[in-house]
């Protein structure tokens, strides 16, 4: 009998035991409430979708035992064990993550697995790359068939690029670089005809350029004729030239119909030391003659109400030796620095970054950045030039970039070409990436 009692109380403990055992097995399991955006300043922000280099935060239970964590598939180390309790991760996902296509597992596709040492649990949850950015165009004014670059950055797993016009061209009509900061493609058939912007559009979202492509209409100097033109004279650029230049673009734009160029001897090295704060070429243009035709021919484009915040300067260029000292400079009143915009593109992020050419590219020169001219509408500046004489310079010397001065390295053997000089359209639109 008591044998009996004894045998019964051990299996009630038995079972209670194995109850208690499963209990805490289930309370082990994972469950994910929300994830969060965990930045400073924000904490609270639920997320539908999650960014690569984006730090969040997974709520919920179970993560205790956490032995690893997956991103589509992929493994992310370094995460900081401090950050792990039983209720909440806290990560950065790695950029390095495989996105969309690149994804080759599609089960894995838009999934954050959590491994602890009593579940394997799957979250489904889009995963994307950077908000893309476009901060620029090589070339806008290029015709059909020829290459163009569009820079910026997170253009990664982009779907289609749109012309003006909806022309439209698919992945796999375009490349994009390893660091995801330049699109190489062809501009399609028509994508030349209408102005407006470009926009890129894949799994991440999209962006636009600016709205300053094919702005033919725009130009004030097309031949450099002081009649039918804003041009006045010159003592430093050789006559106008028609003929194709360079000889191969490698699928880059090739030259205007028109174009001028400087040395006007031929081709020189331009030293910034020995030739510090030397005008190596210039040229005179009657500014009010250059707002009455852009305001004739844009075709309302541009109005007198327009306001010059968005509007700048273009023209399309070729050098024989990388662009990597001087500065392209533009007073609309020769003489006034409140009315002058001074561009030096060889400077990239506090480093020396050559603008190297195989075809033409296009220069762009905000007009915001004269003080004069900042805040004003086109009628208002137009009336402030009167008769002035504006002028372009190419000069050498230091000049200042974000604070600091630079002079750059000698341009060898060097010739520059410039043509097609207008006035665009300069703002942009923004895209929806919510």
């Amino acid at each position: 009998m008591k044998l009996l009692r004894y045998i019964g109380i051990h299996c009630i403990l038995g079972v209670l035991l194995m109850a208690g055992f499963s209990a805490c097995q289930d309370e082990a399991l994972v469950t994910v409430t929300r994830i969060c955006t965990q930045k400073v300043g924000d904490t609270e922000t639920e997320l539908a979708q999650v960014r690569l280099g984006e730090m969040i935060r997974i709520e919920g239970n179970g993560f205790a035992t956490t032995k690893a964590i997956y991103c589509n598939g992929v493994s992310v180390s370094g995460i900081n064990s401090n950050f792990i309790t039983d209720t909440q991760i806290i990560f950065t996902i790695p950029k390095s993550i495989p996105i969309g296509s690149e994804v080759k597992n599609k089960e894995e596709l838009n999934t954050i697995r959590i491994v602890t040492e009593y579940d394997n649990f799957v979250y489904s949850i889009p995963v994307l790359g950077g908000t893309p950015t476009v901060s620029g165009v090589s070339h806008t004014l290029a015709k059909a068939g020829e290459l163009i670059h569009i820079y910026g950055t997170n253009l990664r797993g982009i779907d289609k690029i749109t012309f003006p016009g909806d022309i439209v061209v698919e992945a796999g009509m375009f490349t994009e670089s390893s660091d995801y900061t330049m699109i190489t493609v062809t501009v399609p058939e028509g994508g030349d005809l209408l102005p407006g912007e470009i926009c890129v559009e894949g799994i991440s979202g999209g962006a636009y350029s600016y709205n300053y492509m094919n702005c033919k209409d725009c130009i004030f100097i097309d031949k450099f004729n002081k009649e039918s033109d804003a041009y006045n004279y010159s003592n430093f650029l050789t006559a106008t030239m028609h003929d194709p230049l360079p000889a191969d673009t490698y699928g880059e734009p090739g030259s205007p119909e028109y174009y001028r160029a400087f040395p006007k001897d031929g081709p020189a090295d331009f030293d910034p030391v020995t030739q510090n704060d030397t005008e190596i070429a210039n040229f005179r243009l009657f500014s009010q003659k250059m707002w009455d035709i852009v305001l004739a021919n844009s075709n309302g484009l541009i109005k007198e109400s327009t306001s010059c915040d968005k509007l700048a300067v273009q023209f399309d260029y070729y050098a024989t030796a990388p662009w990597s000292t001087g500065c392209f400079r533009w007073e609309m009143i020769e003489g006034k620095s409140d009315y002058r915009q001074t561009t030096v593109s060889w400077v990239e992020n506090g480093e020396l970054a050559p603008v190297t050419f195989k075809g033409w590219r296009t220069l762009t020169m905000p007009l915001s950045e004269m003080a004069a001219v900042k805040g004003k509408n086109v009628k208002q500046v137009r009336e402030a030039v009167k008769d002035a004489t504006g002028k372009f310079i190419y000069k050498l010397g230091k000049f200042q970039v974000g604070g600091t001065y630079y002079t750059g390295t000698v341009m060898s053997d060097c010739r520059v070409f410039m043509g097609n000089f207008r006035i665009v359209p300069y703002s942009k639109k923004s895209y929806s990436n919510n």
